[in-house]
C-alpha cells in the first residue's frame, strides 16, 4: 500500500454545469468533459508528455545464459516461470523498482535457486531480491545471504510468511530514515488511541468500482500521485487488475469520486493486500480511508479471505495511523523497497486476521 505525499501540482477545479450519468445498480458519478480534460493535463511517469528517466520504452530482460527478450512499450515488469528439475518458481522482473520478486516456489536445491536468482538480478541490474518464504524454508534463505525484514502473519492460509531480501548494493541495503521511522511506529503504539471510526458525512457513499468507473479511478490517482511504483494512472492497467484479482472501492460525494483504495486478492493463500489508497486533496481529514478499508474488509470476509495486510510508506504518519487504528499489527519494515517520487522508500508491514 502506498500513499503519496501531497502533490505540488494543482488540480484544476471543474467549472460549469456538471453532467451526471445514471446506470443500473451504479451510483451517479460525474464524468463531464471538464474532468476528462483535467485528467489529460495531469501528467505522470506512465502518461507524461516527456520521457522518464527510467528508459521504460524498450527494455531487454536477461532470462538465462544466452536467453533474453526485448519488450517494446512502457514497461513495468515481466512475469517469468523457472521450471527445471530442482525447482519451479514464479519470478516477477520488477523493472520499475529494480528488484526480483519471488512468488510461489517449489525447491529441492536452495543453493542452485539462489545462484540463479543472483545471476538474474546481476544481469538485469537489479539490486534487491524479495521473497515470502514458508517457516520451513526461511532459514535456508538466511544461510544463502538473505536477511529477514519482517513477518507477514497468517499469509499462507493462516500460516506466517517470512519476508526476506538479498541486497547487492550498499545504497539499497541501508535506510537513511531508520531511526525516525522506528520512532514513528513507537509513537503510534504508545501514544495513539484507537479511536472510534469518524462518522461519515451523510452524502458520502461507498461503492464497488466496475469498468465503468475507471475514468473516476484514473482521475483520483492522477490528482494524488506524481509517480507511483505501478501504472495505476493507466486505465488499461486498472482494467487488467479488475479482470484478474483486484477489487476497487470508491467514496463518492455529490456525484464526484473523492477517494479510493483496493484489495488485491490471493485466493490460493487466502489473503489480500490493501493498497492503492488515495484521497483527493480537498476531501482529506474526513475519515474516508477508514470507511473504504472497512468496506473492503467486509467484502473479503464474505469471500472467506483469512488475512488482510498492507505495505505502508514508512514516512507516512497518516496511513500508518489508519491501519493501526483499524487493529492491524505492525510486523516489520522493507528497506528501500519501491521507488516513489524518484527514490526508494521503506515500507511498513501491517497485518490483520479477518
Amino acid at each position: 500500500m502506498v500513499k503519496a505525499r501531497k502533490t505540488k501540482k494543482k488540480v484544476m477545479e471543474t467549472a460549469g454545469k456538471s453532467t451526471f450519468v445514471t446506470r443500473k445498480n451504479v451510483s451517479e458519478l460525474r464524468i463531464d468533459d471538464n474532468i476528462a480534460k483535467n485528467v489529460e493535463l495531469m501528467s505522470d511517469e506512465w502518461t507524461s508528455l516527456n520521457p522518464s528517466e527510467k528508459d521504460m520504452g524498450v527494455v531487454k530482460f536477461y532470462l538465462d545464459k544466452g536467453v533474453s527478450t526485448t519488450v517494446v512499450g512502457t514497461v513495468y515488469g515481466l512475469d517469468f516461470e523457472i521450471n527445471v528439475k530442482w525447482c519451479k518458481v514464479n519470478v516477477f522482473f520488477d523493472y520499475y523498482n529494480k528488484r526480483l520478486k519471488i512468488f510461489d516456489y517449489k525447491v529441492t536445491d536452495f543453493s542452485a535457486l539462489t545462484q540463479r536468482l543472483v545471476w538474474l538480478a546481476k544481469h538485469n541490474k537489479f539490486d534487491k531480491i524479495f521473497v515470502k518464504a514458508r517457516k520451513r524454508d526461511f532459514q535456508r534463505f538466511l544461510s544463502h545471504g538473505f536477511v529477514l525484514e519482517g513477518i507477514l502473519r497468517y499469509y499462507f492460509n493462516g500460516d506466517d510468511a517470512y519476508v526476506l531480501s538479498r541486497f547487492s548494493s550498499k545504497s539499497r541495503a541501508i535506510s537513511k530514515n531508520l531511526i525516525s521511522e522506528s520512532e514513528l511506529i513507537e509513537g503510534l503504539i504508545y501514544n495513539t488511541e484507537k479511536k472510534k471510526v469518524k462518522k461519515l458525512e451523510s452524502d458520502i457513499k461507498m461503492i464497488t468500482a466496475t469498468a465503468e468507473h475507471i475514468p473516476q479511478l484514473t482521475f483520483i490517482y492522477k490528482s494524488v500521485f506524481e509517480t507511483y511504483p505501478s501504472p495505476l494512472t493507466n486505465p488499461d492497467y486498472i482494467k487488467s487488475t479488475m479482470d484478474r484479482n483486484v477489487v476497487y472501492k470508491i467514496a463518492v460525494q455529490q456525484g464526484e469520486a473523492i477517494a479510493a483504495a483496493s484489495a488485491e486478492i490471493n485466493k490460493k493463500h487466502s489473503n489480500a493486500e490493501m493498497t492503492d489508497c488515495a484521497t483527493t486533496p480537498k476531501a482529506r481529514n474526513k475519515g474516508l480511508m477508514q470507511h473504504i478499508l472497512i468496506s473492503l474488509e467486509k467484502d473479503l470476509r464474505r469471500m472467506d479471505i483469512k488475512t488482510a495486510y498492507t505495505l505502508a510508506r514508512a514516512k507516512s504518519v497518516s496511513m500508518n495511523k489508519v491501519f493501526f487504528r483499524l487493529d492491524y499489527e505492525y510486523s516489520g519494515r522493507l528497506i528501500n523497497n519501491c521507488d516513489i517520487f524518484g527514490s526508494y522508500e521503506d515500507m511498513n508491514i501491517w497485518v490483520k486476521k479477518l
